[in-house]
Order: structure tokens, then sequence, then C-alpha cells
């Protein structure tokens, strides 16, 4: 009897170890997640990621789940590379990555449809309302990258104010007829039938190029270039009201977000979601700040009036037009889905400047 006593005292002893061992892994349980872009985190789109969505997903983790976070950043290309973003994170190269979504149009031309819509609304608090709403109406947006591509969508962010740097001032449409003007891929869009001869350039060979005459004006987003002091050989700014768009996507590997626990992945979900409004209203501040600090350094900084955005938006082919077949020969609702966009915009009383054939 005494033996059977010492017995279950033993069992109940080994089970409460048991117990208590097994808490004490799983409160300490580290998941580690890989997260990186081709982009430096002195872009504030990756700056806000750093400052938002990484400590947030940490500290809500640690303190509602019995897990906690560990992360393996690699930015600036060092694992995943721009135009080769949405691969590697298909790849699982990343578990979670901010992929800029410019270089993605052939694969992602819904996402990145806005590019193709100049002149469209360059207020980032404003294109991020918009964004949510139209994510939320049309969830292709959304799905593509799960269906097509590995990988679970969890947020997206805005892009700051894309301007026009040049080396002598321009106020109107014809100051840019002859002038040779670089840009990135889709946006040579912006340029068609302008009277400015457009080239296919990048943000890292922007400075040299102006300051050796390749070209003599660029449009890109604002804060890329004064990172890289651009107004020291291009100190003339335009506000063109070319476009904010929405500019980078965060995503997570399908093959990881599968293995993640469901109040991890609960976690990720809201805080990618919250990720819009933090970033949008940080880069408005940042974009603010970069125009005070470009006058202080003696830029010139002009306003494009809105009849010469719609001389601009008019001496271009009907690229929306050729926006809508495209998306419609993808598989979307074309028609629907670019009317939607310009309706959000004019509930925010913003005008169209121009009156694109939307196939209706």
């Amino acid at each position: 009897m005494k033996n059977s006593k010492k017995l279950a005292t033993l069992v109940l002893a080994v089970l409460l170890m048991a117990v208590l061992c097994s808490s004490a892994f799983a409160a300490g349980k580290k998941i580690t997640l890989r997260i990186g872009s081709g982009h430096s985190e002195t872009n504030p789109w990756i700056a806000a990621l750093e400052d938002y969505f990484v400590p947030t997903v940490s500290e809500r983790v640690a303190a509602e789940t019995d897990y906690e976070i560990e992360w393996i950043k690699s930015y600036g290309g060092s694992v995943i590379t721009l135009q080769n973003e949405l691969q590697g994170i298909q790849d699982g190269l990343v578990d979670v990555g901010c992929m800029i979504l410019v270089f993605e149009a052939s694969r992602l031309p819904l996402q990145t449809m806005v590019y193709t819509m100049p002149f469209s609304c360059s207020d980032p608090n404003v294109v991020a309302k918009v964004v949510r709403q139209i994510y939320a109406e049309f969830p292709e947006f959304t799905t593509d990258y799960e269906t097509k591509y590995n990988q679970k969508f969890i947020g997206v962010g805005v892009s700051d104010p894309y301007g026009l740097y040049s080396t002598k001032q321009i106020k109107s449409l014809e100051d840019v007829n002859g002038m040779k003007i670089g840009a990135a891929g889709i946006n040579l869009q912006w340029l068609e039938g302008s009277g400015a001869v457009g080239l296919q350039t990048s943000l890292n060979d922007t400075y040299q190029n102006l300051q050796t005459n390749v070209c003599q004006a660029t449009i890109q987003p604002t804060h890329s270039c004064v990172n890289l002091k651009v107004y020291e050989v291009a100190p003339y700014y335009l506000d063109a009201n070319f476009n904010c768009v929405p500019f980078n996507a965060i995503t997570v590997n399908k093959d990881t977000w599968d293995t993640l626990p469901e109040e991890v992945q609960k976690i990720l979900s809201e805080v990618g979601d919250s990720y819009l409004e933090y970033e949008a209203d940080y880069i408005s501040k940042v974009h603010e700040k970069d125009l005070e600090d470009m006058v202080a350094l003696g830029c010139t900084i002009d306003t494009l009036s809105f009849e010469e955005q719609q001389k601009w938006a008019a001496s271009l082919p009907d690229i929306v037009n050729n926006l809508v077949k495209t998306l419609d020969a993808a598989g979307y609702k074309g028609s629907d889905i670019v009317s939607r966009y310009y309706e959000l915009l004019a509930a925010e009383g913003v005008p169209m400047v121009r009156e694109w054939d939307l196939g209706k």
C-alpha cells in the first residue's frame, strides 16, 4: 500500500514537473523571422517598417502569446534585391519581405495600376485612405499574392509625392520641351507627348546623370533624391502633382506563414494592416521637412498650376484607357476598378485632371 502511494506521488510529481517544464519552454519559445527588402532603412517606407511594424509585432507577440520573435534583418538588397523581391519572397529567401512595387509591374499589373494614372493625387494620406477602400472592395489586390506567388499579403504602403528635380526652372509644360528627363520604367509614360525625351534611369545613377548632363531633370520620389543630395546638381524642384502611389507591399512567404501559430498570424495581419496609416502619416511629415530643408539649402520650389497639369495630361496618349485594357486582358474588371479609384478620389475632393476613357 505504501509503495502504491509512493508510486502515485512520484507519478504526480513527474507530471507536475512536465507541465512546469512545458510552460517554461513555451514561454521562452522563439520564432525566428528573416525580414528583408531591396531598399535600405534610409528610405521612409523601410524606416516605418523598422520604427513601427517590427517593434509592434515583437511587443504584441511577447505580451499576448507564449512566443517571442527573433528578427534577422537584411535590408538594402543584401538578400532580396530590387526587381527580384517578389521572386525572392516566393522562393523563401526571406520569411517577411517588403517589396517595391514599381519593379513588379509586369507580374502585378493590378497592384501597380496607379503608376499608369498620372496626375491623380499627391497627398499620401488621401491615397492611403483610397487604397484601403479599394483593397477592401476588390480582394484580388491582396489574394493575388497567395494564389500566384506563394505568399500572404499583410500590408501596403504609399510613396511620398513624385517630384521633378531639374537643372533649370520649370513652371509649365512648355518648359520641358526638348529636355532629357530621367525616370524609372513605368514612369516614362508620364512624359509621352510632353515634348520631353524620356530616359530610362535608376535612382542610383540619377546624381551622376544630372551632373554630367546625360539628362537635365528627373522624376523620382522626393525623399529618395533628398537622401542622395540630388538638389546639389538639380536645385529646382517642381511639385507637379504627378502622383503618390501604392508603393510597397509587405508579404510573408506562404510556407513560413503556414508554420506560424494562429495567434502570431493574427498579430502579423493586424500590425501589417495598420502599417498603412502609420506609414502614410510618417511619409507626409518627411515630405514637409524635405521641402523646408531644400528651401533652406537654397533650392527653388515651384508648383505646377492645375491648368498646366491639365495641359500636361492632355498631351499624353490615353494611357489610362490602355491600363483598363491591360487589366481586362489579365482577367480583372479593369474598367470597374480604375473607375472606382477615381470615384473614391472624387469623394475626397480630388478632381480629375483629365477625362480619360475608362471603357464604360
